[in-house]
């Protein structure tokens, strides 16, 4: 699901830009697959790109408060976890009822 999604969802190209910018990581090396071991990701990048991501959507991405980000291992693992937080994000103005 997250590879198709990856192609089509206009949310995912904004993270991936945001995770290539703030790791100083080649956007054409972010694939679902692709471990952030491999791609030399450092602990305190990704605790920068996960801040940056919270900043520009506007919500808490939350993550094991010990591991800080650590608890994923692939590009894949961190997109489906930051789309799954903004799905879950009421849309502003939305009061729940019908009129």
């Amino acid at each position: 699901m997250i590879e198709t999604a990856f192609d089509s969802d206009p949310r995912i190209a904004r993270i991936l830009d945001i995770f290539a910018k703030e790791t100083q990581t080649d956007r054409n090396l972010l694939r679902p697959d692709a471990t952030l071991d491999e791609l030399g990701v450092a602990s305190l990048d990704l605790t920068m790109a996960v801040f940056e991501i919270e900043s520009v959507f506007g919500t808490d991405i939350p993550v094991v408060a010990d591991r800080a980000g650590a608890e994923f291992t692939t590009v894949g693992d961190l997109v489906s976890h930051v789309i799954a937080v903004l799905d879950r994000v009421p849309t502003p103005g939305a009061t729940g009822t019908a009129g």
